[in-house]
């Protein structure tokens, strides 16, 4: 169950990050780190990406649990039916960042975001992301390469 760790990896880590951006960073403040490519900042989403909703927040913790929900199920069908390499460490990233997020939204009404990169482009700039954020982006990009890959391989579900 190494799946299971690295999403339990994921969630740890971002809510570890998550606990120190909330005590050691302040709202108004931005600090440069890693050679100025990284931008720590603190910010209280609470709506989605690009604070989509953040007016519904009712709406927003539901469509994350039911996000959250589907991707947990999808990722536990895997496990059970065996799924591929690349299909299981998406799911993995993704339900880890998914759930943290989840919790935090539930715990504190909003998702801490705590950093940005350092870019020439400033509506990139502007945009605040947590670990979670990345995790979950990349846990899909990587589920649907594996899908894409079971289905050129001929592997049916």
């Amino acid at each position: 169950m190494i799946y299971v760790g690295i999403a339990a990896l994921v969630f740890v880590l971002d809510w570890y990050l998550k606990s120190r951006a909330e005590k050691n960073l302040k709202e108004d403040t931005v600090r440069e780190v890693a050679k100025d490519h990284i931008l720590l900042r603190k910010l209280h989403n609470r709506g989605l990406a690009f604070h989509f909703l953040q007016e519904n927040p009712r709406a927003v913790l539901w469509g994350s649990a039911a996000a959250a929900a589907g991707v947990c199920l999808y990722f536990f069908h895997l496990l059970r039916r065996g799924g591929n390499a690349l299909q299981k460490l998406g799911c993995a990233l993704a339900a880890g960042g998914g759930l943290n997020n989840l919790l935090d939204r539930k715990k504190r009404g909003y998702v801490t975001d705590y950093f940005s990169f350092n870019v020439k482009w400033e509506k990139l700039k502007k945009v605040v992301f947590n670990v979670s954020d990345l995790f979950i982006v990349l846990g899909l990009v990587l589920t649907a390469l594996g899908e894409l890959k079971s289905s050129l391989s001929g592997k049916s579900k």
